[in-house]
């Protein structure tokens, strides 16, 4: 797969297969993903692998919580669609009615499978140093975006999402992360579901005419 093809073929997979990553693959990605960009090439960022019986414990925990009633906090502050700006109020409409015609009488298969964190097999957790400045942040999503994309080149499925990072104190709990490092974002990695409906969808993007503005 040229870089091309990984560009186009990446995309949110929301409801995994049970198969598992293999610990071979997850080194090949972050392999890869570490050549990401890095003001000052701090390299600030630190990667926890969830998978197995410490992943079902995390499930477990979030699944219950959210039964429970429990609001979810992320450690990096939310932003609420209120609070974006005209151009990011419109694509999240557009993208939330376009998925909810696609998915039709199953309207509610994404809130499911949000619940069961995607039934990821792993999720790769993306942290970094508590107090972490705008650059820092800058690199942990050249990061992100890095690891998917080395995903998609071996075949690997995925999907960032701050559902994995809703509840961070039982993250910190099961992960042993002391509280010198916050969660950032979650990366679900593993293999699509075939005949989940959800995974067909696509999202569109913007005109570059709608963003670009070229000075001459």
């Amino acid at each position: 797969m040229n870089f091309k093809e990984t560009v186009y073929n990446r995309h949110s997979t929301r409801d995994f297969s049970s198969k598992s990553v293999s610990t071979k693959d997850i080194h090949t990605i972050i392999d890869m993903a570490k050549m990401a960009p890095s003001w000052a090439n701090d390299q600030v960022w630190k990667v926890v692998v969830a998978t197995g019986k410490t992943l079902e414990k995390i499930k477990e925990r979030h699944y219950q919580a959210l039964l429970n009633g429990i609001p979810g906090q992320s450690e990096f502050p939310p932003l609420h669609r209120t609070g974006m700006g005209k151009q990011g109020q419109q694509n999240v409409t557009i993208w939330s009615n376009s998925l909810r015609t696609f998915l039709g009488k199953n309207a509610e298969q994404m809130a499911i499978d949000s619940a069961h964190l995607f039934n990821a097999p792993s999720v790769a957790y993306l942290l970094l140093p508590n107090s972490p400045s705008l650059w820092s942040a800058y690199d942990l999503g050249a990061f992100g975006q890095t690891l998917m994309l080395a995903a998609t080149s071996i075949g690997i499925d995925s999907i960032p999402a701050a559902e994995f990072v809703q509840y961070p104190q039982d993250l910190h709990d099961i992960l042993d992360v002391d509280n010198n490092y916050i969660f950032g974002i979650g990366i679900g990695l593993g293999y699509k579901k075939d005949n989940a409906l959800i995974n067909d969808f696509r999202s569109k993007r913007m005109n570059n005419s709608d963003f670009l503005t070229i000075k001459y």
